[in-house]
């Protein structure tokens, strides 16, 4: 065997052995204080997974987009919304939330209207997501302070949802 085969050998044992050792730590500590200890979920992607989202997504089986069991709410993963690259929204209504942009939704027949989407941060099991909430006129859904009788609908958020999967390309993480 040449030095350079005894080289890559030892690269790879000793990958597998640190893939080995974090999937051992994901089973006994749970997934995210072991990605605490690796510097986040996105690095323990790159080393467990290099890089393949969808691979994290099948493996540990945790969506990386998935809308609430009644069809009301669509929760974005943090690793994708790092990806998107979105900046930080400047109404002053919460500091903490990121901005999807502006689309549209209404019926064929009628002139449609303009939705404002953002992204908050939630906790769902022990995972970090983003929740789409909005506003469009005096409509929109996902904050405290708009009252039932000023809630989009199940068909108007499917819209908007369908929406921003097509803009920002996620049909591959559904």
């Amino acid at each position: 065997m040449s030095l350079q085969e005894s080289i890559k050998r030892i690269l790879r044992e000793e990958r597998e052995s640190k893939v080995d050792a974090l999937k051992s730590m994901i089973s006994s500590l749970g997934l995210a204080k072991a990605s605490k200890l690796v510097g986040g979920v996105s690095n323990l992607i790159k080393i467990l997974y290099n890089g393949d989202k969808i691979e994290f997504s099948k493996d540990l089986k945790i969506p990386l987009i998935y809308n609430s069991s009644d069809g009301m709410a669509m929760y974005i993963h943090d690793v994708l919304v790092e990806e998107l690259g979105l900046n930080s929204s400047k109404r002053g209504l919460r500091t903490n939330e990121k901005e999807l942009g502006d689309f549209v939704y209404g019926t064929k027949d009628n002139m449609p209207y303009k939705f404002t989407g953002y992204l908050m941060p939630t906790v769902i099991n022990e995972q970090n997501y983003w929740k789409v909430v909005g506003i469009g006129g005096s409509y929109g859904f996902g904050y405290g302070f708009i009252s039932k009788k000023e809630t989009l609908g199940k068909r108007n958020r499917q819209q908007i949802f369908k929406q921003i999967i097509d803009k920002y390309n996620l049909q591959q993480y559904l």
